[in-house]
């Protein structure tokens, strides 16, 4: 389960983990559609659940029904999280975020904030909110080398020499936060930042008991594609808090001939 279709680690080590190694402190399941498979999560949950050890799950809620939601709940698990852009808010998962707060204790949306999910998600917005959902995880959308050129003439930052993201995400989500205030929603909304994550990363390493500053935040680029910040240092409307002069090893130079 540490890698569908991997050999290395099998439900059964599981006894085996916990008995050599300190409890982790919670368990996640992500990147893969964990629906395609789910039957093969439940003997994992339940083991990690018998080990009192908080487990949530990603999905996009398009192949959960309520058998297997409720197959999820009665395994231990504790949270899920429905990634609801990725469907463009379908009603369908909408209906089943409802479904599955019935059976899970937290339920959520944990959602990559985009012009497009903005827009969708509240024109649904009241469907949404009478599903009881617990929380809203607004996600900075942060690209990678698969996706960055689809944006490509989009303004883009990088925080802390890491993740690269449209500034238009964090906007929205500052956005997003401030209408769940103003109308009071009853759930509680997560500003999941570039920086939240960077912030996020230095509390497991220092639990961990690693050194000083220790953090496994880092680009997810080979190399910083620097050309996709042409557009925001061309943008005259945009206006840095702060600039640094170039230094003269730097700056442009003509020559002449």
């Amino acid at each position: 389960m540490w890698e569908i279709g991997g050999t290395k680690f099998y439900e059964k080590d599981i006894d085996l983990l916990l008995s050599v190694y300190k409890k982790p402190t919670g368990i996640s399941y992500v990147y893969l559609e964990p629906f395609m498979e789910i039957e093969k999560y439940y003997p994992v949950i339940k083991k990690f659940s018998d080990a009192q050890i908080h487990q949530h799950l990603y999905t996009n809620g398009t192949l959960a029904t309520e058998e297997k939601l409720k197959e999820l709940g009665e395994a231990g698990l504790d949270e899920i999280r429905f990634n609801l852009g990725a469907s463009n808010c379908s009603d369908k998962v909408i209906k089943n975020i409802g479904i599955a707060k019935k059976y899970i204790e937290n339920v959520g949306i944990e959602t990559p904030m985009t012009p497009e999910f903005f827009e969708v998600f509240f024109e649904k917005k009241q469907a949404g909110l009478e599903t009881k959902l617990d929380f809203i995880n607004c996600a900075e959308l942060h690209l990678n080398e698969n996706n960055i050129y689809n944006y490509y003439g989009e303004n883009m930052y990088i925080s802390r020499l890491g993740y690269i993201s449209p500034i238009w995400s964090r906007e929205l989500t500052l956005k997003f936060m401030k209408i769940a205030d103003e109308e009071n929603w009853d759930l509680t909304v997560h500003d999941c930042s570039n920086y939240t994550k960077f912030a996020r990363g230095l509390n497991l390493s220092s639990k961990e008991g690693m050194w000083f500053g220790a953090s496994d935040y880092a680009c997810e680029f080979s190399r910083i594609p620097y050309e996709v910040f042409l557009s925001i240092l061309n943008d005259d409307n945009f206006k840095f808090l702060s600039e640094e002069e170039l230094s003269d090893d730097y700056k442009p130079v003509l020559i002449n001939y």
